[in-house]
């Protein structure tokens, strides 16, 4: 459910057959309520680019999650820097930290999706490749 999620994400469209954005994020939690790199991606993009106060909430989960977490997988952990970074604005750093996810993990699309958005984002256009 996962990359079905990315998928809709990335290209910006609801899949009624999973029952868009609520439908997948749901169901991917019934099959799994403990699954790290959703629960990273969830709340890693509901803490990107919108009000700080009104993210609080998801802010906390975040960083509880960070501090609760164990035997995350390396790519777990790289996408956990990178959503943290990116729930303190430091727009800047979750770019690069998209592009070293890139560097290890190349066909990861959620990485390769943010990381240029960032870099389109910050004027760093020299670093699209």
């Amino acid at each position: 459910m996962l990359d079905a999620l990315i998928n809709q994400c990335i290209y910006s469209y609801s899949d009624e057959q999973l029952g868009g954005w609520e439908g997948t994020t749901r169901k991917m939690f019934q099959a799994d309520p403990d699954f790290a790199m959703g629960t990273i991606f969830i709340l890693g993009l509901e803490c990107f680019g919108v009000n700080p106060e009104k993210t609080a909430g998801q802010r906390r989960k975040l960083i509880d999650f960070s501090k609760k977490s164990k035997n995350l997988t390396n790519l777990e952990i790289m996408h956990l820097k990178a959503a943290n970074l990116l729930s303190t604005e430091d727009i800047y750093g979750a770019m690069v930290a998209f592009e070293n996810i890139l560097a290890q993990y190349p066909l990861d699309a959620y990485a390769l999706h943010i990381a240029y958005f960032l870099a389109l984002t910050t004027g760093h256009t020299a670093r699209l490749r």
